[in-house]
C-alpha cells in the first residue's frame, strides 16, 4: 500500500466519528465490515502498520468499517 499512514489515520478518525455520531446507521456499513475481513487476508502488513501507528488494534465492527471507508477515500 502506498498510503501515508498519518493521513490515513486522520481519515480513519473522521470516518469513525461519523459512524459513532450516526450510531453506525450508515449506508454500506455492513459491507465495509465484511470487506475488512477480506482485506485483512491480503493486506495484513498495512493493517499491522496502522495498528502500530495508533498503538491499538482494529477490533470492533465500527473500527473495521471506518478503516474501509478511509481506505476508499484515500485510494
Amino acid at each position: 500500500m502506498n498510503i501515508n499512514i498519518h493521513t490515513f489515520s486522520k481519515q480513519f478518525d473522521k470516518e469513525y466519528s461519523f459512524l459513532y455520531d450516526n450510531k453506525d446507521n450508515v449506508a454500506g456499513y455492513n459491507e465495509a465490515v465484511t470487506a475488512f475481513d477480506e482485506f485483512l487476508k491480503d493486506n495484513k502488513d498495512f493493517i499491522c502498520e496502522f495498528n502500530a501507528y495508533r498503538k491499538d488494534i482494529v477490533s470492533s465492527d465500527r473500527e473495521a468499517a471506518a478503516f474501509m471507508f478511509a481506505l476508499e477515500v484515500l485510494s
